[in-house]
This record gives structure tokens, C-alpha cells and sequence, in this order.
């Protein structure tokens, strides 16, 4: 039975075996707390700029904050399209099929590669492009500035997003983390040189961080290197059809990180101070943000690999289980928050016109974690169930539809500024998270699993 019959027919018949089956919620936790850590880290060297660079003034921190979402715009585009593609890998690990798995690396190797230059280049066009944009000539000169150097690391990024993906998929999340891990050692002591020791300033911060995507995929390829890439195995038809399995999911996060990446471009229109704020408040929102991508993510891979292996029984379970762990987090995260606001802005700046406008902002980001737990959960489920284009097109739709015109609108128009952006925000995920949520509850899958577990006591 293949991914699209699991999608529309009655329960599967339950064939072949899964380790983590008697202990679904330890395994989750297995998978996920690496991916947590990994992506923290991934957040900390972007956190970590954020605090230098705050002290430099809040033109440096709106350009810092401008420039990287240009940069992770571009590179979301591959690391969701990897994203999308390791489903099939999880899937092949759940029905045993181990020539599948190893075929599927280096179609993900070859995918990166042609991905990490045209990435380079893209970045370095809308670098260019950016001063062109915005009102503020300072910010986004600075941003262009930063953008440069950081369009380096493109490949270095998708690399190394192609070998920890495809190793997350066959249950390996620990080696990806250490790596990660390292390169944060690698990047702050590097960020203090080049930002404020040599006065390079915002580029210097871009440097840091390319110095840090290099030891990352270094060190994952060194990891790697003793059970091989399996080129020989793959073929480019093998890449364009992962690839094409991921595409969906690879544009959806492009165009939705587009209509996140005009937030601050239309921040410009009220002030640099207010993208200042939204950069400070989006830093510590990431805290809570990526935690729930590493759990949405690996419910994904579970859900895949249970459908590979026909154990429906497993998905009302694993629903449940991120459920509980996601909205736990969400709530301790948006409690902190509100509990110690202006503490947490005063950490990367304190002009006072920052602060208030980062206190308003964070109380909406906190209204906000809630809603995006929910979000990404529903998201990870249905890419396990294979419902990749209908996620792809929700989050587009909802994300052009709500996001930028309420922040024009609230923001702009009304002067709310950054608080009306994260009041977009808040209901851009606020009505996907309803329509997601429904075509999970109602999946045939989940309906068929959902009735069968009082009799089989799962």
C-alpha cells in the first residue's frame, strides 16, 4: 500500500514491527530533545548576534535582524524541501527497505549541492536588492553588508541540512546536536573578536556565523564518513524525484517566509526602533518557535515511519503525546514572558523607546506561542500522513492572506508598529491552526485508529 492510499482508505493492515512501538512516547522524547537542543543552538548563534549587535544601537540591530531574515528566507526554501523528503526515508526505515534509505542520501547530497549555489547567488541578488526596498538607506545598507558575507554559507547550511535530516529520519538526532553544539562553541568567541575586538561591526557578526555553518558540516561529514554518503547509489533522477517528493513543502515555507520577511520591511515605514523591537522579541521567541519545529518534526517522522510499517494504532497515540508536550512548553515559555518583560528586552537594548514598543510586542508573542504549538504540531502530523500539499497550500494562503496586509494595515496605517505585526501574526496562526487541526481529526486514519484502540488496548 503506498503514501497516497494511506491518505484516502480504511485502516492498514498491520504488518512488520517498529522498536519504539511498546514506548511511542519515549521515543518521542528520544528523537525530539537532540532536535531541540540542535535547533536552540541553531537559534543561539542568531541570539548571540542579536545581543552583540544590540549594543551597537538599534539601526545595527534592525539591519542584523533585516539582513538574516532575507538569508534564512532563501535557505528555508531547501531545508523545508529536505524536510518534506525525509518522510520517504521514514517510511522505507519503518518497512525495512535499508536500500531505499541508504539510495536516499545521496540524492539528498546531490540536491544540496545544486541548491547551496543557487542559493549563494539568489542571496547575494537580494542582497543588492534590499536598499532598494526599504526607506531606512543606513539599515539597509548595513543589512545588504551583512547579507554578503552570509550568502557564503548557503551550501555549508543546506549540507549540512541534507545529512541531519536524512540521519533525524532513521532515528539518529544526537550526532546532528553535537555538531551543532561544537559550532556554537566555534561562534562565540568568534562573534567577540570580529564584532567588537576588530570593529567589523554587523559584517563581523555575518563572518562569525560562516565560520560556524563551516564547522557544522564539517563535522557532520567527518561523522558520516564512516558508513559512507552512498553516491554510488543514488542517481540525479533519484535527486529530482526527492526533490519533487519535497517541493511543495519547499515553496510553502519560501513564500512563507516572504510574507514574514515583509514584516520588517514594512516596520521600516514607522522606524528602525520598532524593527529593533520585533527583531528582540522574534530572538526570544525562538526559544519557544524551534522547541516545537524539533517535536513537529519528530512527530513527523514517527507518524511516517509508523505508516510504513501499518501501525495506525501508534498515530492517535503520537498525536496525544505532542499534544501534551507541545502545549506544555508553550505555556511555560508565554508565562515567562509576561511574568518579566522588560528584563528580557533590556538584555539586547536599553533606549527606552525599544523597551516599550519590545514589552507591548512580547505580550502578543506570548498569545502567540500557544496558538503556534498547536500550528506546527498539526503541520508535523499531516507531513507524516503525506498531506504535504495540503499544508503547503494553507500556510501559503494563510500566511499572503492575514500577514502582510494586517501588518500594513495595524501597523503601518493604525501605528500600532510592531505590536500590530505580532497581532497579524497571532491570527494569521490563529485560522491555520483551525483548518489543520480539523483535517487531522477528521482524517481517515486518525478516525479509523481513534475507534479501534478500546478494542485493541492501545
Amino acid at each position: 500500500m503506498d503514501r497516497s492510499q494511506a491518505d484516502h482508505t480504511g485502516p492498514l493492515v498491520e504488518r512488520g514491527g517498529l522498536t519504539w512501538e511498546a514506548h511511542p512516547v519515549r521515543e518521542l522524547w528520544r528523537l525530539s530533545g537532540p532536535m531541540i537542543v540542535s535547533l536552540l543552538s541553531v537559534s543561539a548563534m542568531t541570539l548571540v548576534d542579536t545581543l552583540f549587535i544590540g549594543w551597537l544601537g538599534s539601526t545595527e540591530l534592525a539591519a542584523v535582524g533585516l539582513g538574516g531574515m532575507g538569508v534564512f528566507t532563501v535557505v528555508s526554501f531547501g531545508t523545508a524541501l529536505f524536510g518534506a523528503a525525509r518522510v520517504r526515508v521514514g517510511e522505507a526505515v519503518g518497512a525495512g527497505e535499508q536500500h531505499v534509505v541508504r539510495a536516499e542520501l545521496g540524492a539528498f547530497l546531490r540536491v544540496a549541492l545544486v541548491l547551496g549555489l543557487g542559493s549563494t547567488l539568489l542571496t547575494a541578488a537580494g542582497a543588492y536588492l534590499l536598499p532598494l526596498l526599504g526607506k531606512d538607506a543606513a539599515t539597509t545598507h548595513l543589512a545588504r553588508d551583512y547579507m554578503l558575507v552570509r550568502a557564503l554559507s548557503c551550501p555549508c547550511v543546506l549540507l549540512t541540512q541534507a545529512l541531519a535530516q536524512w540521519r533525524q529520519a532513521r532515528g539518529d538526532s544526537a550526532g546532528p546536536m553535537r555538531a551543532t553544539l561544537l559550532a556554537n562553541v566555534v561562534h562565540l568567541p568568534l562573534d567577540a573578536l570580529f564584532v567588537f575586538a576588530l570593529g567589523w561591526g554587523v559584517s563581523g557578526a555575518a563572518w562569525a556565523t560562516l565560520a560556524s555553518a563551516g564547522t557544522e558540516v564539517a563535522l557532520l561529514f567527518a561523522l558520516q564518513k564512516r558508513d559512507g554518503f552512498f553516491w554510488e547509489q543514488s542517481s540525479f533522477r533519484g535527486a529530482l524525484t526527492s526533490a519533487l517528493r519535497g517541493l511543495p513543502t519547499g515553496i510553502e515555507r519560501a513564500l512563507d517566509m516572504i510574507a514574514f520577511t515583509a514584516v520588517p520591511l514594512l516596520l521600516l515605514e514607522v522606524g528602525a526602533v520598532h524593527v529593533a523591537a520585533h527583531q528582540i522579541v522574534l530572538q526570544l521567541s525562538l526559544l519557544s518557535f524551534l522547541p516545537l519545529i524539533a517535536l513537529s518534526d519528530a512527530v513527523c517522522i514517527l507518524v511516517s515511519q509508523a505508516v510504513g510499517a501499518q501501525r495506525p494504532r501508534l498515530f492517535v497515540r503520537l498525536t496525544r503525546a505532542g499534544v501534551t508536550l507541545t502545549g506544555a512548553y508553550a505555556l511555560a515559555l508565554g508565562l515567562l514572558f509576561v511574568s518579566i518583560p522588560s528584563v528580557l528586552i533590556r538584555l539586547f537594548n536599553e533606549e527606552p523607546s525599544v523597551v516599550a514598543i519590545g514589552v507591548r510586542t512580547l505580550a502578543l508573542a506570548a498569545l502567540l506561542q500557544g496558538i503556534n504549538a498547536f500550528y506546527n504540531l498539526a503541520k508535523g502530523i499531516l507531513r507524516g500522513l503525506s498531506a504535504i500539499r495540503f499544508v503547503a497550500w494553507v500556510a501559503v494562503i494563510c500566511a499572503w492572506v492575514f500577514t502582510p496586509p494586517l501588518t500594513y494595515l495595524w501597523g503601518v496605517r493604525w501605528g500600532y508598529g510592531a505590536p500590530g505585526a505580532w497581532m497579524a501574526l497571532c491570527t494569521e496562526t490563529f485560522v491555520g491552526t483551525l483548518i489543520m487541526g480539523r483535517r487531522v481529526l477528521r482524517h481517515p486514519l486518525w478516525l479509523a485508529a481513534h475507534a479501534a484502540q478500546p478494542q485493541d488496548g492501545s
